[in-house]
């Protein structure tokens, strides 16, 4: 357990970590009053060049305070060797959970299991190596879980509203993730699964952005030259599609239209004022920071979740009007303190009452995987406890009870003015 001050630390990675420690601040920059002996969880992401990851810091330690918790926020540099020296260095920093990303799917066991080596729980968001579950028996119980929105489905949700905004025809662009991380291939993937059901549509260039407006810059501006007559551009996230605005405004493709993920302020901006952006997903990352920190404060707690809990999908919203763009803003980001509880988030402080406020879907690994064509290693069983869930139906019982446990709803406002009028998951 951590017996120093409280701090927000944030390490830059460029080749070793430097650690800049800010001492006895709160998120919202108030004196800290939380118990010197308090556990610490570390929030790990890999850049803060990407407005996503901003916010998910935000909802984590907002959560962390509200649990009485002290956080600690490393930042690797999208480097997976930096990333695995800050896991193998927690123990020692008294640091007792850890939420990471790890950089690319082969990564996460590694990780993992330094982690478990150093007594640390850890959640795992986003990207994770294929046949890799929570449950495995070399985790020991310290994998509390793997967390991600379901990629495919939201990048579907938001292509498919994009090409009918264009109404089905013309050449379009695409700007992917990084290669080899499991976000960039299954949002791909749903794109392609978009794409395949507008015949008038054509993709006539597909490269990756690197996720970030830096990166994207001049690869969109290559693009629109090889192809000035496009209708639209996909973008694996907002950051992306803000590079890709950027460089439409600059040549006068005020019609373009343009689809992002993550729901970011700038990108909102865009779109309630009526611009290119029109359609992204709310993958809502205070939520999400907060949601893994209350999954962790249980698991250190010793509260128990059956094992098709530990690796789950959460809800989504594709935002693609101008008034929900408004009202999720409204309800979201001009919040103070930010619309979540993240008490009742806990069974460990709320029991039977807990509530997630947004919904979520176990995971079954035979669908995750299958549909990005990873097949399970030669002699690989998924663990017992999980696979006698799954056959038992959890995918069902599980999403429904989670839906059931989805009451608060801060969101209800913001569904009815889309499109859909209904979240990924089914919530209105």
């Amino acid at each position: 357990m951590n017996t120093s001050f409280r701090r927000t630390t944030i390490a830059l990675a460029a080749g070793a970590a430097l650690i800049i420690p800010i001492a006895g601040c709160t998120a919202d920059g108030s004196e800290s009053t939380a118990d010197p002996e308090a556990p610490t969880v570390m929030i790990q992401v890999p850049s803060l060049d990407n407005s996503y990851w901003a916010d998910v810091i935000k909802g984590a330690e907002a959560a962390a305070e509200e649990l009485g918790l002290n956080s600690d926020v490393q930042v690797y540099g999208d480097s997976v060797d930096t990333q695995l020296s800050q896991i193998q260095q927690a123990g020692s920093k008294g640091v007792d959970m850890a939420m990471v990303f790890a950089q690319d799917q082969a990564s996460s066991p590694t990780l993992i299991q330094a982690a478990t080596a150093e007594g640390i729980f850890v959640t795992n968001v986003f990207s994770n190596q294929p046949w890799s579950t929570p449950s495995e028996p070399d985790y020991d119980g310290h994998y509390a879980g793997y967390f991600l929105p379901d990629n495919v489905q939201d990048s579907y949700n938001m292509a498919t509203s994009v090409l009918e905004q264009i109404d089905g025809e013309g050449e379009v662009l695409h700007i992917t993730g990084t290669p080899g991380n499991t976000t960039a291939v299954e949002r791909q993937l749903g794109v392609d699964q978009a794409l395949e059901e507008f015949p008038g549509v054509e993709l006539v260039g597909r490269e990756s952005g690197g996720e970030s407006r830096v990166g994207t810059q001049p690869v969109i501006e290559d693009l629109l030259t090889a192809h000035p007559d496009i209708k639209a551009v996909i973008c694996h996230n907002d950051d992306s599609a803000i590079a890709v605005i950027n460089a439409l405004r600059e040549r006068g493709m005020d019609d373009v239209k343009v689809g992002g993920i993550d729901a970011i302020e700038e990108f909102l901006d865009d779109m309630s004022a009526g611009g290119n952006a029109a359609a992204t997903v709310a993958i809502h990352g205070s939520w999400f920071g907060g949601y893994n920190v209350a999954r962790l404060y249980d698991a250190f707690e010793g509260e128990e979740y059956s094992a098709a809990e530990t690796m789950m999908f959460q809800d989504s919203l594709t935002i693609d009007t101008a008034d929900a763009s408004d009202e999720y803003q409204s309800v979201v980001y001009d919040a103070d303190p930010l619309p979540w509880d993240w008490t009742a988030m806990s069974r460990a402080l709320s029991g039977d009452d807990w509530d997630t406020q947004i919904p979520l879907r176990p995971i079954d690994p035979d669908e995750y995987w299958g549909r990005i064509d990873e097949p399970a290693p030669e002699g690989y069983e998924v663990p017992e406890a999980l696979a006698s869930e799954l056959a038992d139906g959890a995918v069902e019982s599980v999403s429904a009870t989670y839906l059931e446990h989805a009451v608060a709803n801060p969101l209800g406002s913001v569904i009815g003015l889309t499109r859909a009028g209904e979240s990924s998951l089914g919530q209105k």
